[in-house]
């Protein structure tokens, strides 16, 4: 069981669903939690100690209203932090903690829903990140899991293991459905020139690509599971699937790619985010 949830939030998270989010999954998942409100500075910002005091007690008194009904109050701490780094203070300050899951709001527009700080946090940080939007869960919530059963490093075994066991714990504390789906890759330059029909790939190989779903499925022994094999690329399959399943919440892998490869190739993992409106859990693998 997750034994310790950090919860990051600032102040331009009016509707506070990073709180309200970790009080959905406390009781069940964590013994400990660390709420972080972030007030955003640059070197030429000052804030008093009269205003830190403030917005610390506004802090205290609001995740207390939330969690009033939170058996272990006891464990719970908050604090209000100035930086101008975010994403920088969240992976030094989890260096000397052990956090099992990070939690921080998507911050919705009409362009963006995540920031440059979620994606470096997703980059940096070797622990699952949930980023959550401000839609609430069902009372039996959907999950979705993205798989990859031809993977054959590792590395990417290992994501696999990550994603089917946090698979497995949401599965075992939440009366949920939990869909994995698996998504055979098609180009876009075969799609777009209609070189591939993804629909027809996808009805082909579907056979295929469930039976390699069920032999890694075998050994997690996920209760009343159900598969789905789609084709094109997941930054636009997996969205799809979990709108059509209306998914509350999206389990996938990253590799973290950090430095200049990041910033070239990018991360499956984020360009997938970009196109979600829901809650996102990641699993890191930092390479």
């Amino acid at each position: 069981m997750t034994k310790s949830i950090l919860v990051i939030t600032d102040v331009h998270d009016t509707e506070n669903c990073s709180i309200k989010k970790a009080h959905d999954i406390a009781a069940p998942l964590g013994d400990e939690i660390d709420v972080v409100r972030f007030i955003r500075c640059n070197e030429e910002e000052v804030l008093s100690e009269a205003e830190l005091e403030k917005e610390s007690a506004h802090l205290s008194d609001y995740v207390a209203s939330v969690f009033k009904d939170y058996q272990q109050k006891d464990t719970i701490r908050t604090q209000v932090v100035v930086a101008s780094d975010i994403a920088k203070w969240v992976v030094d300050y989890c260096q000397d903690k052990d956090f099992d899951i990070v939690l921080k709001a998507g911050h919705r527009s009409e362009t963006l829903f995540h920031t440059p700080c979620d994606w470096e946090l997703i980059r940096q940080l070797n622990i699952p990140v949930l980023i959550a939007s401000e839609k609430h869960w069902r009372k039996k919530h959907a999950v979705l899991a993205a798989l990859d059963p031809n993977a054959k490093d590792d590395e990417h075994r290992k994501l696999n293991d990550g994603i089917l066991k946090w698979t497995k714990r949401w599965a075992e504390t939440f009366d949920c459905e939990i869909h994995i789906v698996y998504c055979l890759p098609v180009s876009n330059i075969l799609r777009e020139l209609d070189i591939i029909d993804v629909k027809e790939y996808a009805d082909e190989h579907r056979a295929e690509g469930e039976a390699k779903l069920a032999t890694l499925l075998n050994e997690y022994d996920l209760p009343n599971v159900k598969t789905l094999v789609t084709a094109g690329t997941p930054e636009r399959s997996i969205p799809h699937c979990a709108n059509e399943l209306k998914a509350e919440l999206v389990i996938m892998g990253s590799t973290g790619r950090t430095g200049i490869t990041g910033k070239l190739l990018g991360n499956v993992a984020e360009k997938t985010m970009h196109n979600l409106r829901t809650d996102s859990l990641v699993i890191e693998l930092n390479v």
